[in-house]
């Protein structure tokens, strides 16, 4: 147990981001973190795995919980604390993880070691420590849906950047960082690219959580590149021998506590999606769960699949879903794909510019200022989010006092890091070549049905759409009537365009 705790790469890895996410409510200032703000975190991400994932389901994850006893625990502690960075804080830490109710103790452990196989394993081949598995433990405890309120997500806690930059996608409707396999590649990747940079691992690790320029500062600070990690630590903010701690702690309580699993776990298989597909849907008509398939796939945020996406589906599921595709995508209800934006309100900015002062030719030191040409529909907010910055300070580098008064045509200075420069430079130039979608107008109000044989039996009906109502689930209701014809009599080519109080006529025999 002391090599988990000696100042190595994987030890370090989970220094800052502690606050990310356990501690969000502390201010920068501050000196210092306490087991308070820790658990809070802690069993808020617990709590949200009890509502959404099923963890205490023993079908689901079979195997035997083995909690050490107390007498280990306080063995352990004592032998931990000798080589601890910051023995206090850890033994504080440790004493909100040993602490943990029963119930939410084991779905801490049952997360770990539910992800602890796959991470291993990339970790291993990737040639970076194993110490590294414990990162997403402290971040998150394992909680794929996890979110600060600085913008990092996933169980590994990556920025939108960390993302994008290694290959996931993240835009509104999907989110890779969410996905845990796909998270923790791109954590990898990030970590691997750091240590060609600085060739030096625990800091590359370091960078991985800080940021290469506040790395490349401490170790001015610290006498100069070639300083140690401790030597680097001795320079560094108090709060960073805290968040080491935490990490530390969590290292000690997991490797102690173990779950041993039953039989291997359910094999899944990827299907690819062609049409854009609510969750609903797949479960109307396979044997699977919307809240199974979220588990699955909680990159969909919004349980909305975009055209042309693959989909994790257990693997006995995978040819059901291509035999009976057509009924998945017929049976779609136009306000299952209603997505309301969050609106978001921004402080002001306390050191805004004087209405009327000419805007400042700003230089901020390791950032490049480009040019952002204002587009038909633009607001401020979405802006920020789209180049990672506040919206109080585009309004501070372009003079702007009244958000609603920015004008199509007009540029924006924003600043961004160095490193991202070219990134954000082609990001508007993308989004310009995207063709805009083109809507298929149904004729709703065709009766004309050329073509179509229609048995002189049968009785004409009116039906009106209701909330919640598909042409899947409006065929059920009346006999020897199938989506497809519904879509025919009706002339209409898309079954997501049906509305509420649209008028269907449907021939019932």
């Amino acid at each position: 147990m002391k090599r988990l705790v000696q100042n190595k790469p994987g030890s370090l890895t989970g220094i800052f981001v502690v606050l990310l996410l356990f501690v969000p409510l502390l201010n920068w200032g501050q000196d210092s973190i306490n087991g308070e703000d820790f658990e809070y975190r802690l069993l808020q991400n617990i709590h949200q795995q009890v509502f959404e994932y099923p963890w205490n389901d023993a079908a689901f994850l079979p195997g035997k919980l083995e909690l050490a006893s107390r007498q280990t625990l306080k063995r352990e502690l004592k032998e931990a604390k000798e080589v601890a960075y910051n023995p206090d804080a850890f033994e504080t830490y440790f004493s909100v993880l040993s602490n943990l109710p029963t119930p939410d103790k084991a779905i801490f452990i049952k997360s770990f070691y539910f992800y602890q196989h796959e991470i291993k394993a990339e970790l291993d081949k990737a040639g970076l420590g194993e110490d590294i598995q414990y990162l997403p433990a402290v971040l998150s405890a394992f909680n794929p849906e996890a979110k600060s309120p600085f913008k990092r997500a996933g169980v590994w806690q990556l920025t939108h950047f960390q993302g994008v930059l290694n290959g996931l996608q993240v835009n509104k409707l999907v989110d890779e960082r969410l996905n845990v396999s796909k998270a923790t590649l791109a954590a990898i990747q990030e970590l691997k690219k750091n240590e060609a940079l600085f060739d030096h691992p625990p800091k590359a690790m370091l960078a991985f959580v800080f940021g290469k320029t506040k790395i490349k500062n401490l170790c001015r600070r610290a006498g100069g590149d070639d300083c140690s990690v401790n030597e680097l630590l001795e320079v560094a903010p108090k709060e960073m021998t805290d968040f080491m701690a935490a990490y530390q702690a969590t290292a000690t309580f997991l490797s102690q506590n173990k779950f041993i699993h039953g039989e291997e776990p359910q094999k899944t298989a990827e299907a690819k999606v062609r049409l854009q597909t609510h969750f609903d849907q797949i479960s109307a008509v396979l044997p699977i769960s919307t809240e199974e398939l979220r588990f699955l796939n909680p990159q969909f945020p919004y349980s909305i699949i975009p055209e042309q996406t693959s989909l994790t589906l257990p693997e006995n599921l995978k040819q059901d879903s291509l035999f009976l595709q057509d009924s998945i995508y017929n049976g779609v209800d136009s306000t299952l794909f209603e997505v309301v934006a969050q609106k978001i309100e921004y402080p002001p900015a306390p050191n805004r510019q004087y209405v009327g002062e000419k805007v400042k030719d700003l230089e901020i030191e390791g950032k490049t200022k480009i040019k952002y040409t204002i587009m038909s529909g633009d607001v401020l907010g979405f802006i920020a989010e789209d180049y990672d910055v506040r919206v109080a300070d585009l309004k501070y580098w372009n003079n702007i006092y009244d958000e609603r008064k920015i004008q199509a045509g007009k540029t924006l200075d924003i600043f961004v890091d160095d490193e991202n420069a070219d990134y954000y430079r082609g990001l508007q130039q993308e989004t310009a070549k995207k063709e805009e979608p083109k809507t298929v107008v149904p004729n709703f109000a065709s009766t004309t049905l050329p073509g179509i044989v229609i048995p002189e039996s049968s009785r004409k009906v009116e039906h009106i759409v209701k909330s919640g109502e598909s042409p899947y689930v409006i065929a059920q209701k009346y006999d020897g009537v199938t989506p497809e014809k519904i879509l025919e009599w009706n002339s209409i080519s898309d079954a997501r365009k049906i509305q509420i109080g649209q008028k269907l006529i449907i021939y019932v025999q």
